[in-house]
């Protein structure tokens, strides 16, 4: 028992090391030796949790994947107002990459691949693709003007979020979580939205 606790302990400090040198360097120039170092292993000792850099990348994706569905899944259950599930999709995205470095890392993880293979990011894709159906929900409700098709307010929202996510601009190193809802409250002002009552 005690050996298998000390072996969970290992996996996610090697987890974690990897999410702290893919989220810097990115895939490319991340090494396993590096990763070992960081935590005081032998690369050996890693190779007993992941065989290869491919495997933990797939492991940090499989941790983003999980916490990215589960995240989608809850906004378009129809328990509150739309607006209120957008804004709170919104804001626990913001949240989810400012407190779980291996989200964070997914993320850098997902944007490296998708541009190296000239397609769309999967994750964006999937995100986008929520934030569209709850906008037009919002617009139906009449909480956001139908004025502006839904599809381009849908482009502006994931655009604006994993902008602040990705780039944390800014001369005071505000959290994103901060910056996001920052970010969201500007942009329901633009957008005239209402909220529900």
């Amino acid at each position: 028992m005690a050996k298998q606790a000390r072996a969970m302990r290992t996996y996610d400090r090697v987890l974690d090391a990897a999410a702290e040198e893919f989220a810097r360097y990115g895939y490319a120039n991340t090494n396993l030796q590096k990763i070992a170092d960081r935590i005081g292993v032998t690369k050996g000792a890693l190779y007993g949790h992941f065989a290869s850099k491919e495997e933990l990348a797939a492991a940090l994706t499989d941790h983003l994947d999980g916490a990215m569905e589960a995240l989608l899944t809850d906004a378009t259950k129809p328990s509150t107002p739309t607006l209120n599930r957008l804004r709170a999709l919104v804001l626990t995205l913001g949240r989810l990459f400012q407190t779980d470095a291996r989200a964070l890392a997914a993320l850098r993880l997902a944007v490296e691949a998708a541009w190296a293979d000239s397609v769309p990011i999967p994750l964006l894709v999937h995100t986008h693709g929520v934030v569209l159906q709850l906008v037009g929900e919002t617009q139906e409700e009449e909480h956001l003007d139908t004025a502006v098709s839904p599809r381009p307010l849908a482009d502006l929202i994931v655009a604006a979020l994993f902008g602040v996510i990705c780039t944390r601009y800014g001369g005071e190193r505000a959290e994103p979580g901060d910056l996001v809802e920052a970010m969201w409250n500007a942009l329901t002002h633009a957008l005239g939205a209402t909220p529900p009552r």
